[in-house]
Parts: C-alpha cells; sequence; structure tokens
C-alpha cells in the first residue's frame, strides 16, 4: 500500500521520488492506473506480459540509432535459480574427471581462451522451470552448455519456446 498518498492518516513509510510520483498518478488518474495495474496483473497470470511498445525519444526516425546508457530500474518476474548448483556440477565433473564442456557442441572454454576459460560453462535444465513449476533440482537435471547452445536452447523458433540437448545437436548436424 502506498502510504504517502493524500489523505492517508497513519504514519507514512520511507518513498523515495518514484513512490510520489506513482501515488500522484494513482490519486490523478486512478482510472488509467486501475487499468494498467489489471493489465501488469493478467500478463503476470498468464506468463506473458504485453510488450511495451518503443517510445519516441528510443529510436531515431531512419531506424539507425537509439538512446543507449542511461541507467534505468527495472522490476521483474523471474523463476528462482540456485547459483550454487551450477558450482556443484563443475566440482561434480571435475571429480569424476570429466571434461567441463558443451554437451551439445563440445565447445571448450579453457582449449579456446585458455586459463581465464578454465571451468567455464553455463549450466542449463533438462526440464525447463516454467513446465515443472516449483521443485527440487538435482545436479543430473541440469547440462553444460555454452553460451550460443543455452540461448539456442532457449530461443522461440517455429512456435517452440525451447529445444532439447538432443534436438539442437540435430540441427547442428543437419546444417553442418
Amino acid at each position: 500500500m502506498i502510504t504517502n498518498r493524500p489523505g492517508y492518516a497513519r504514519q507514512a513509510t520511507r518513498g523515495g521520488r518514484l513512490t510520489s510520483l506513482i501515488a500522484e498518478a494513482f490519486t490523478t488518474r486512478e482510472g488509467e492506473m486501475m487499468m494498467a495495474a489489471r493489465a501488469i496483473e493478467g500478463g503476470i497470470g498468464s506468463g506473458e506480459l504485453v510488450t511495451i511498445p518503443p517510445q519516441p525519444d528510443e529510436v531515431d526516425p531512419d531506424g539507425y540509432s537509439a538512446q543507449e546508457g542511461r541507467l534505468l530500474a527495472r522490476w521483474a518476474i523471474f523463476r528462482e535459480r540456485n547459483p550454487a548448483l551450477r558450482n556443484r556440477k563443475v566440482a561434480e565433473a571435475k571429480h569424476l574427471g570429466k571434461r567441463i564442456q558443451c554437451e551439445v557442441c563440445q565447445f571448450h572454454f579453457a582449449d579456446k581462451y585458455g586459463p581465464i576459460g578454465q571451468d567455464y560453462i553455463e549450466v542449463h535444465h533438462l526440464q525447463p522451470l516454467y513446465i515443472s513449476g516449483p521443485r527440487e533440482t538435482h545436479l543430473r537435471d541440469l547440462a553444460f552448455v555454452c553460451a550460443n547452445c543455452h540461448r539456442m536452447c532457449h530461443r522461440s523458433y517455429l512456435g517452440s519456446p525451447w529445444r532439447t540437448l538432443d534436438s539442437l545437436r540435430a540441427m547442428i548436424q543437419t546444417t553442418t
């Protein structure tokens, strides 16, 4: 609840300039703000937030340049991940004497980049969390993938929001 709105009788909570702007918007443009809040709530519930159209100052008329470098604050909804699992997965592979390389394309960061690439790899959930929902993740539920293959696993393409390591491997084999 926004406590620094007009007419609030109790002690206001701490809030900054943005909180004040939101409170002002809700009091002066209540209908518009309620519609926006319902749209956000609906987008969260469906999992598909509405794309925000480009603002006039973001892109030049010819589309050859855009404003960049501004500091922005973002609110995001994302599935919880435990970063310690990646480290445990790497430690397990090292303990078992396995190479820490992409399980799709076999890329090995240390072979390409030397010491800076040692033990560098991304970890991918074999079953997407958006399908399973909250669950306990075991090391066997994770795979090593390079950044490129990881992006391709998650890239929406022809109606598919993700692909398995096997299907991505097959795609690579048919294109090379």
